[in-house]
């Protein structure tokens, strides 16, 4: 049986470490738009799933600690995969960037947070492809439908703005959630291996 080392459980730290960080946003962004009308409840129960996520997050770091390091170097396709990360990365984070300042000079800035959440949402299947991840495609699939949803109740006039923001960053938190579970349970079925 293979040894479990500090190399085998960064996955599940990182990937709770992003999911940490996502949710809380998407908590921020829901209770803004919310303007205090549901009395905090949405951001209180999403912040208490990140707690939980932080309470994870310290348990396997800790555990990492006590893990032998990894004798095996990253072959060259974790070394690329790494790389074409970090590309996408930085193509989602100029995309943002432009759709935010084309949005601002056609007049159309009510609708900057669906289009954050639909480049978001695409830049899950690049790395579906990238890291063979099936659930990439379905988060990616997930986040992008709620970002056309939200384009159209706000262009259509359905909802009001705010409540559109608050539908589309409840069903992005809903996506890092899922996302978080499952690096929780990653994680704590390595930790099984481990003992």
């Amino acid at each position: 049986m293979k040894t479990l080392t500090k190399k085998d459980i960064e996955k599940p730290i990182g990937g709770l470490f992003f999911m940490i960080i996502n949710t809380s946003i998407w908590a921020f962004i829901a209770e803004y738009y919310l303007e205090n009308k549901d009395s905090r409840l949405a951001g209180i129960f999403l912040g208490l799933i990140i707690m939980s996520f932080l309470f994870f997050y310290l348990k396997f770091t800790k555990a990492q600690k006590n893990l032998p390091e990894s004798t095996i170097e990253k072959t060259e396709e974790e070394k690329k995969n790494e790389k074409w990360f970090l590309i996408i990365f930085g193509l989602e984070g100029l995309g943002i960037l432009l759709a935010k300042n084309i949005l601002m000079n056609i007049n159309h800035d009510e609708l900057f947070i669906c289009f954050f959440v639909l480049i978001v949402g695409l830049h899950f299947f690049p790395l579906a492809k990238i890291f063979k991840r099936t659930f990439d495609l379905y988060i990616g699939t997930w986040t992008s439908l709620f970002a056309i949803l939200g384009i159209y109740l706000i262009t259509q006039k359905i909802t009001p703005v705010n409540i559109a923001n608050v539908i589309v960053s409840l069903g992005c938190a809903f996506a890092t959630i899922s996302y978080g579970f499952r690096m929780i349970l990653e994680g704590q079925k390595l930790l099984l291996i481990k003992s």
